[in-house]
């Protein structure tokens, strides 16, 4: 189904945000003013393989996809008023110093289980970024949402591309930011972290989607 769209629009902050903070962990709930176009959206758009390679469980035992459309409609001229928004969020909250800078377009995350009965101790790959990371959770479900873990000797014998799902057994889990519909988390992405999926059955009957941007300190 074709379905248009103006990016500014779509994407448009509420008006009456209440972030809650938590002094590690931004939480804004109900953040986009059109979330039901959001998720429509999104349920509407074909996605790639990503992050693969000639010993990948991807399309084997799930499926992780990015989008193939790329969204270059987004930068800080057209999009400059929801920017400015979270800008001032991160520069309040997490006390930096003058603008960050927003990394465009957003990265569509789309996952799907294609085999059921998965452990819980299985979730996706931890890993670390290099700036903060602003997530926005869009499936219809409160199903886990991020983990943020201790990270201790944390050194993994393989990637990502080699398989999404990790064995997180030995590692210490600090805090779990629960996913909920049209909800935004805000983080430094240098903690170490993943999605956590508290019931993967949700996930083998239905698809995972968030939306994340990445912000650098300018």
């Amino acid at each position: 189904m074709i379905v248009p769209f103006i990016p500014e629009d779509l994407f448009e902050l509420n008006s009456n945000l209440k972030p809650r903070f938590d002094g590690e962990v931004l939480i804004i709930d109900n953040i986009f003013k059109n979330y039901q176009n959001v998720l429509d959206i999104c349920h509407n758009m074909p996605v790639e393989q990503w992050k693969t390679n000639s010993n990948s469980r991807n399309f084997k035992d799930y499926y992780d996809c990015r989008p193939i459309f790329q969204n270059h409609s987004f930068n800080e001229t057209n999009d400059v008023k929801r920017l400015d928004i979270l800008n001032s969020l991160i520069n309040h909250y997490f006390k930096e110093s003058g603008n960050s800078k927003f990394v465009i377009p957003f990265v569509f995350n789309y996952f799907k289980h294609l085999k059921n009965n998965v452990s819980k101790n299985y979730q996706c790959y931890p890993h670390c970024d290099d700036q903060y990371n602003i997530i926005f959770y869009i499936d219809p479900f409160e199903n886990g949402g991020t983990a943020l873990y201790e990270k201790g000797d944390y050194n993994p014998s393989t990637t990502e591309s080699d398989n999404v799902m990790y064995d997180i057994s030995d590692l210490k889990i600090k805090k779990i930011i629960n996913s909920k519909p049209n909800r935004c988390a805000i983080f430094n992405g240098k903690t170490l972290h993943g999605g956590y999926i508290e019931d993967h059955s949700i996930y083998y009957y239905n698809w995972r989607i968030n939306l994340v941007q990445f912000v650098k300190e300018k």
